[in-house]
């Protein structure tokens, strides 16, 4: 026998999965956007920026950047010659291009940033949100993910159906 909240109960859970989902399909959309504006996101290995960027956080670079827009005191990501990908401030400007360092290292880089191997600028920072992204990429995560995704589906449409089937009950009891 149904009690008269279970409804109720059913839509607010329905509701709150229909969010969920609708929140999945927004960061979908907003990664799809970010790289076509020319953001590109890193996760942060090293605490070479701590405490102002902390490993595992994500960096958000715009890659679309101008070098000669860089000033003294921005944070930007570029290549090593090792092919590193690095993100460390811009302590100064000499005659062929850019000297930086980590905010928690002692010296400056033994590499100039030129245009050669200039990434972008630092625009966003996202604390802790590297491990996130690391689980997601592994199989596992990704497996995770899309398990709870259909999951959430699958629980909204038994949902859907069960409050149909309520209203339906409800108004057969009415006409009899």
């Amino acid at each position: 026998m149904k009690k008269p909240g279970d409804s109720a109960v059913k839509k607010h859970l329905r509701f709150l999965l229909n969010t969920v989902i609708t929140l999945c399909a927004a960061a979908a959309l907003a990664a799809v956007v970010m790289v076509l504006s020319g953001l590109r996101a890193y996760i942060v290995r090293t605490a070479s920026m701590a405490p102002q960027i902390k490993a595992d956080s994500v960096i958000l670079v715009y890659e679309k950047a101008d070098l000669y827009s860089i000033v003294s005191g921005d944070i930007i990501t570029f290549r090593t010659s090792g092919g590193a990908f690095v993100t460390h401030r811009v302590v100064r400007e000499d005659s062929s291009g850019f000297v930086t360092k980590g905010d928690g290292n002692y010296e400056e880089d033994p590499e100039l940033v030129t245009e050669e191997n200039f990434i972008g600028k630092c625009v966003f920072v996202l604390p802790e949100a590297g491990k996130l992204v690391r689980f997601l990429k592994s199989p596992y995560g990704t497996i995770t993910a899309v398990l709870v995704i259909l999951l959430l589906i699958a629980a909204d449409h038994l949902l859907e159906k069960q409050i149909s089937d309520i209203r339906g009950g409800n108004s057969n009891e009415q006409h009899q």
